[in-house]
């Protein structure tokens, strides 16, 4: 059975595992605002999720959380659109103790 080769430009270092569910993340530049998102994808190291946090730029720390896991991640990339926006996150740190109560809660 022949594997699908990833493109040229898939500069993906892990194979990606779809995901499904919410995703709480709360931006460093901005803590008072955690806010939700819906989990797209995650690798051993990282996860892409869509939300609508337009301000969210490559560099960014957030704290997130979702199914079980918490931690710190990195925003590595982000693209807009049509209104929404999609960002693929590093892991820095797993683990802390950042919980979502009183996070705005949009339709993703």
């Amino acid at each position: 059975m022949a594997t699908k080769q990833p493109s040229a430009d898939d500069r993906r270092a892990e194979p990606r595992r779809r995901a499904a569910g919410k995703v709480w993340l709360r931006d460093l530049q901005a803590p008072a605002a955690a806010f939700a998102g819906r989990l797209m994808d995650v690798a051993a190291s990282g996860f892409r999720a869509c939300h609508h946090r337009v301000a969210l730029k490559s560099g960014d720390l957030v704290d997130f959380e979702f199914a079980g896991h918490s931690g710190r991640a990195r925003a590595m990339w982000t693209r807009i659109v049509g209104g929404k926006v999609e960002t693929g996150f590093r892991i820095c740190q797993e683990g802390g103790s950042f919980r979502a109560s009183g996070s705005t809660d949009p339709k993703i």
